[in-house]
């Protein structure tokens, strides 16, 4: 059902708290402290027809970006009332990281009209949407995510977890949308590196790997560099490289030699995160 009338539009689910945990590693040790994580793994999407996207999209795909769901129907006041805020976040935060995905989700039967993917278009053209937008016409997205009101909203961080939940027609520079503004921008703020460096003690030294998040790519034309505390500079490489030379087509490594400090050490590498067709520099402070 669509959102009541009498309810407030700021009305909104809390945020699920973060809970700590650390991984376990098949071998070696991790030398980067995985962030905590929080709130739940974001479902997957399934839809298989799109607007404003040359492919169905996937949630690993947009892994290291921001992602928001809005669950609408081009016939409910509330959720056109609040599309002129997400196309305005959509403006606003897009090249910054943000993905906004529309799961278009009907509410009355196939005769109704909502089911039709020219008058989606339409509707899409006439609001000025240019964000995807997912035909979710069985409602197998909206059940996934056991959506009850239109519209509704999934806020996923770059990790795919589920950050904040909420519902209820909100407008642009009000209380609501104000609040979504600061969520998006403090998830956009948080950290990524897309990568871990793990290590393996030998006799002779430390082997070094540096081994990227699903869908990260490195950089190989800007070897990674790890700087330890004495100045001491380890570049990393691989013997296998991508057809274009362009990224390591395996895990580069390096050795750190026998007795040396690496606490302290700071890593610095070039990658590609999923979605962005431009590499990032990032660094990364290693914490034994």
């Amino acid at each position: 059902m669509r959102l009541p009338w009498f309810l407030p539009s700021a009305v909104l689910v809390a945020a699920i708290g973060a809970i700590a945990r650390t991984p376990a590693r098949p071998s070696g040790l991790s030398l980067f402290p995985t962030p905590p994580d929080s709130g739940k793994p974001a479902p997957e999407l399934a839809n298989d027809s799109w607007l404003n996207a040359d492919h169905p999209l996937r949630l690993a795909e947009l892994r290291g970006r921001v992602v928001l769901l809005n669950f609408w129907v081009f016939t409910c006041g509330n959720c056109t009332r609040s599309l002129p805020s997400l196309i305005d976040f959509d403006a606003r935060y897009r090249d910054q990281g943000l993905t906004i995905i529309g799961i278009h989700s009907p509410e009355f039967p196939p005769y109704s009209g909502e089911h039709d993917r020219e008058n989606v278009r339409r509707a899409m053209h006439a609001e000025g949407i240019k964000y995807p937008v997912a035909q979710d016409n069985d409602h197998r997205t909206w059940d996934t995510y056991s959506i009850r009101y239109w519209p509704s909203f999934v806020l996923i961080d770059r990790r795919g977890r589920v950050r904040y939940e909420g519902y209820g027609e909100f407008h642009e520079q009000d209380a609501t949308y104000k609040d979504w503004r600061r969520r998006i921008e403090a998830l956009l703020a948080e950290p990524v590196s897309g990568l871990h460096l793990e290590a393996a003690p030998g006799p002779d030294g430390t082997r070094l790997t540096l081994v990227p998040e699903p869908g990260v790519r490195i950089n190989a034309r800007v070897r990674p560099a790890l700087e330890l505390a004495d100045g001491t500079v380890l570049r990393f490489e691989a013997r296998r490289l991508t057809a274009d030379t362009a990224y390591f087509a395996e895990p580069p490594t390096t050795y750190a030699p026998a007795g040396a400090r690496l606490r302290g050490a700071t890593l610095r590498a070039s990658v590609c995160l999923p979605a962005e067709k431009v590499c990032r520099v990032v660094t990364v402070l290693v914490d034994l």
